[in-house]
């Protein structure tokens, strides 16, 4: 199972004061903002990962988490 790293942007769905809605935030750090529509939250999440070279998560039920992309750099070593 994969799960999220450090500083990946992870979306939840939540309910509000104003009915349903979608919080982005990135870990370990809490939800910083709500969208209405999880499209919109898409949007914002893969924008956000780009900009930082992150990944973008769904959490879809209980904790199980959907990579929706993934914009790291990986470093690859040659054998010499």
């Amino acid at each position: 199972m994969v799960d999220p790293e450090k500083d990946d942007v992870v979306i939840r769905r939540r309910a509000g004061d104003t009915g349903m809605g979608f919080v982005l935030g990135t870990l370990p750090a809490p939800e910083q903002f709500t969208l209405r529509t999880r499209n919109e939250a898409i949007v914002h999440a893969l924008t956000f990962a780009e900009r930082h070279r992150v990944g973008a998560w769904l959490v879809n039920g209980a904790d199980k988490f959907v990579l929706l992309g993934t914009f790291r750099t990986e470093t690859v070593k040659s054998v010499s």
